[in-house]
């Protein structure tokens, strides 16, 4: 039920057609996605009034606790990084509140939960020490990244990389040559637009698009970047990191549930059919799993690699 109602706050030509009765069952899939402030930042944005006002209300109340946790967040982002800026180790924030500052123009428009720092290799041991000094615990090192938390269940994540090491040939040195450096610092850097636009594809894709919250981060991007996305660049990295399927499928599904970004930005493909399905994702959040969810997962499991090598590896380590 959500789907249309994001349709119409991103495209100004497609028509609120919702009936009243039916947004409490988008409130609750707002919830079951955990989307009240991205839509709410959105609904307020756009200024648009023929909502009903407790519909509004709701949001606006859910909105106001995200706040409250995403203030917490920027303080404690804030901190990590300082103190990283201390110690002279190189770092560059994913997600988290510096992408919702930076692309929905907010810090407060999307919730987040966890920090993630991209680190060198050659220095995790040393951003792992730079953790534990501010008080988390180690707790494992896992496919492409170290994973610490603090007593209040805060998680801190360290990737030297952007992929499992079993899914591609990803090179991560472009990521750091083209990075910028994040305002006044000198050692925390932040990804170019593309490299942010990429991996944020690559992490939707990592959890399947199970959630609407990866497509509204997508769709987002695109509607803040336009052709300032060189989709040819994109997919030539792609192509030479082996991870060109994935990024296909991911901007197939995206553009098949909002077709006017091709006004924004033309793929440079056809889209793929990946059998996902907005009622099949809905329904897996509730339990609920039918024939057409195991053909999505099927398809997102052992048929988005780009090399046979990779198919066969998915086969031992599911995707």
């Amino acid at each position: 039920m959500v789907i249309p109602l994001l349709q119409s706050l991103y495209d100004s030509k497609t028509p609120l057609s919702i009936k009243n009765s039916q947004y409490e069952d988008i409130l609750k899939d707002i919830e079951i996605f955990s989307l009240f402030s991205q839509v709410y930042h959105l609904i307020s944005e756009r200024n648009i009034g023929l909502l009903p006002e407790s519909f509004v209300e709701k949001l606006k109340q859910k909105y106001a606790r995200g706040s409250h946790q995403n203030l917490f967040m920027r303080h404690k982002e804030q901190e990590t990084i300082n103190k990283f800026e201390a110690e002279g180790l190189e770092a560059i924030p994913l997600k988290g509140i510096h992408f919702a500052e930076r692309y929905f123009g907010h810090f407060a428009a999307r919730v987040s939960s966890d920090i993630d720092l991209l680190v060198p290799k050659a220095r995790l041991d040393q951003a792992i020490v730079c953790i534990q000094e501010l008080g988390y615990e180690f707790e494992i090192i896992k496919d492409h990244h170290a994973r610490l938390h603090n007593k209040d269940g805060l998680m801190v994540e360290l990737h030297w990389t952007l992929d499992k090491m079993h899914w591609s040939d990803l090179h991560v040195e472009p990521f750091w040559h083209k990075a910028e450096p994040l305002g006044d610092y000198r050692h925390i850097k932040r990804l170019s637009d593309l490299h942010t636009f990429y991996f944020i594809c690559l992490h939707g894709a990592r959890h399947q698009l199970d959630s609407v919250r990866y497509l509204i981060d997508i769709v987002q991007m695109i509607h803040r970047l336009g052709h300032r996305l060189d989709y040819k660049e994109l997919m030539e990295q792609a192509a030479y990191d082996k991870t060109y399927k994935r990024i296909q499928a991911v901007l197939s599904i995206v553009y098949q549930q909002f077709p006017h970004l091709y006004e924004y930005n033309p793929l440079p493909f056809e889209v793929i059919d990946m059998h996902w399905n907005y009622a099949v994702i809905r329904d897996a959040k509730l339990g609920i799993r039918k024939k057409e969810y195991f053909i999505y997962k099927f398809f997102f499991k052992h048929l988005i690699f780009d090399t046979l090598k990779h198919q066969m590896k998915s086969l031992r380590r599911a995707y």
